[in-house]
């Protein structure tokens, strides 16, 4: 083979040399090997650093406004006419909290607001008659619950409403004194609370 030849064989050895070299050339971390007389493009294994995951934050426990103050060992419920709206609180524990109906504030023709005060759980009765009338007639309701607080005012099931609890219907569609609550509510209530637990109702 003359020099020239060998000039162009070394010359086109070269070029498929910078062929290849240029295929694997958007490979990332890429070294040479040379084996024998072939030119390998062989890849370097590459470290992957794990991306740090935040451990999840537990959610927020929620914090009623409503027992805030209440001594620690006490129980009280709390009930706001104006939210309708009821809380059961063991210190500034949260036990159960629920919408209610309170009394018919707005009929003129008889007193049935309930009242506002502190007062305290006369009795506890299970499946009771609530009975009574007044000028705009009577009423004879069976109640699975009855917890009287204040003469013939108290919590109890009202399994004849048709309006939603915590509805501003209450002011002339409401009890005639008393609060009415969701009966799960009204049993979890019923099983926690011993009679001479304080009441406040709030306007």
């Amino acid at each position: 083979m003359t020099n020239l030849r060998r000039v162009a064989a070394i010359a086109g050895a070269a070029a498929i040399l910078m062929a290849m070299v240029g295929c694997s050339a958007g490979v990332r971390a890429h070294s040479m090997a040379v084996v024998g007389p072939t030119t390998v493009a062989t890849p370097t294994p590459v470290a992957v650093t794990p991306t740090p995951v935040a451990a999840p934050s537990p959610p927020p426990v929620p914090v009623s406004a409503a027992c805030a103050g209440t001594p620690v060992g006490t129980k009280h419920i709390y009930v706001s006419i104006a939210q309708q709206h009821m809380w059961a609180c063991d210190g500034a524990t949260l036990l159960t909290e629920s919408a209610v109906t309170t009394g018919a504030s707005a009929l003129k023709n008889v007193h049935d607001a309930t009242p506002v005060g502190t007062f305290h759980i006369i009795n506890k009765v299970r499946n009771t008659v609530l009975a009574g009338h007044d000028v705009n007639g009577s009423w004879n309701d069976h109640v699975a619950y009855w917890m009287p607080f204040s003469g013939g005012d108290g919590f109890h099931d009202s399994p004849w409403q048709t309006f939603p609890l915590g509805s501003p219907l209450y002011t002339t569609q409401g009890s005639h004194g008393c609060v009415h609550l969701p009966l799960d509510v009204i049993a979890t209530l019923f099983a926690w609370t011993p009679v001479g637990t304080a009441v406040t109702i709030r306007a």
